[in-house]
């Protein structure tokens, strides 16, 4: 059985596809997200396989919530989220919903009930500076989204991607993420740079890559601005950098695991817990993040 103090948190991922191409480009914004590395879905599923892979979660590990990511989970399609979402809280776990939220009022009824956390993307506090990472549109769709999970008493979450610039607008927007903490709650804040996970480029590196000490001072600065709310700093990190250990779970029950290189391209994929078995293939992951890196993996 792992304990929580080893694995707290499983990410279970029903889709690999994004919505975010549908907002409408501008000359001030890409309808789509600028750092984005989205791909074709690559997990086919059904609800009796999600039900089951959940299941063995709970039995081979006390972690305690299950984030619910992709892509987007709030793909138009039928994605089992409804009913994997369902199952996970009465198998005793939290869970967190984390989307762009485009089409989440699409779906809200549907979900209501079973969300513990929604994970909201944010990177700016006005129109001008969200809809310039995220495409026209974005700000007023986020607008309208926490305006009814405040209005509904739902538990809120926020990330936020910075460049040089935006960056020091995070104190506007911690006036607004504060202000929606005197609606209802916010659990958590993650600020981040960008995490070039083997496909970097000079434009994204351009952007994303200021000084990280100029990072970490900033998101210092507003800590102090939402009092009771957990702020996390995700800086840049170099090629000899390892970033923390995070275990994710297709719905088709394979398991993979970011093992701290930012140069691989994509996650270890380790097996498949429905054969194999969850704790083992997390244990394989522990042990090959314990493994020097070779020469190559530490190379710019």
């Amino acid at each position: 059985m792992l304990t929580r103090d080893e694995l707290g948190i499983i990410h279970l991922v029903l889709n690999t596809d994004c919505n975010a191409w549908d907002l409408a480009a501008t000359p001030a914004s890409p309808g789509v997200c600028r750092f984005c590395y989205r791909e074709r879905n690559r997990v086919q599923t059904d609800a009796g396989t999600v039900a089951r892979v959940i299941d063995r979660l709970r039995h081979e590990s006390q972690a305690d919530r299950i984030v619910f990511t992709g892509g987007d989970p709030l793909m138009p399609y039928d994605n089992h989220l409804e009913a994997a979402l369902q199952h996970a809280r009465t198998s005793g776990f939290e869970t967190n919903l984390h989307t762009n939220g485009l089409l989440l009022q699409d779906r809200y009824a549907g979900i209501r009930e079973f969300v513990s956390v929604y994970s909201l993307a944010v990177d700016g506090p006005d129109a001008e500076s969200a809809d310039w990472f995220r495409g026209q549109g974005y700000f007023q769709r986020f607008h309208d989204n926490v305006t009814m999970l405040a209005a509904d008493r739902r538990t809120l979450a926020f990330n936020t991607f910075t460049t040089e610039h935006s960056v020091l607008a995070l104190p506007r927007l911690a006036r607004l993420i504060g202000d929606l903490a005197d609606a209802t709650t916010v659990e958590y804040w993650l600020i981040s740079q960008y995490r070039p996970i083997g496909r970097a480029t000079p434009k994204k590196a351009q952007l994303y890559g200021f000084g990280r000490e100029d990072f970490l001072e900033a998101v210092n600065t507003v800590r102090a601005l939402v009092p009771g709310i957990a702020v996390f700093d995700q800086p840049t990190r170099d090629p000899q950098d390892t970033y923390p250990l995070r275990i994710w779970v297709l719905a088709d029950g394979t398991v993979t695991a970011d093992l701290g290189s930012v140069t691989a391209a994509r996650n270890a994929v380790l097996g498949n817990l429905l054969t194999d078995g969850f704790e083992l293939l997390v244990r394989r992951a522990f042990d090959l993040r314990a493994q020097p890196p070779s020469p190559k993996e530490v190379t710019p």
